[in-house]
């Protein structure tokens, strides 16, 4: 009896399996050229949130990244209407503005921040002191 042909074969094919599986055949984040699984999206933590009630805003200040927002939402029983700057008088950070007239109920974000600063906002319908707050911009 004759070894030489099946015991070659065997050989050639024991062979061919150690060299593909060398090759990248194997599974894990080792093998060049195998799938991985996604990187999970960053976490976005929502817009800080003002809320404006009969007894004022709250909070009266919040910190947000340059490129943030903040929201506004009228939990009062009569509208408001939100401003940028520390009274009508002066004027500014128009991000604010773009909140406005809020009935009861609504909400509505400001514009993205784009640089860092801090700007003071209050109620252009509402003029007293428990209706103003600030936003840092960092």
């Amino acid at each position: 009896m004759s070894w030489g042909l099946p015991l070659a074969k065997a050989i050639s094919a024991g062979v061919i399996l150690v060299l593909a599986a060398g090759c990248g055949g194997g599974s894990g984040p080792s093998s060049p050229g195998a799938p991985t699984a996604p990187s999970p999206a960053p976490v976005v933590p929502p817009p800080p949130i003002v809320t404006i009630g009969g007894t004022g805003v709250s909070p009266k200040e919040v910190t947000i990244a340059v490129g943030g927002r903040v929201t506004f939402v009228n939990n009062d029983v009569i509208p408001h209407d939100i401003a940028g700057g520390p009274d009508p008088a002066h004027p500014d950070c128009p991000e604010i503005d773009v909140v406005g007239f809020l009935t009861p109920g609504q909400q509505r974000a400001t514009a993205a921040f784009a640089t860092a600063r801090t700007c003071e906002y209050h109620d252009h319908s509402f003029h007293s002191a428990i209706m103003n707050g600030r936003i840092l911009i960092r």
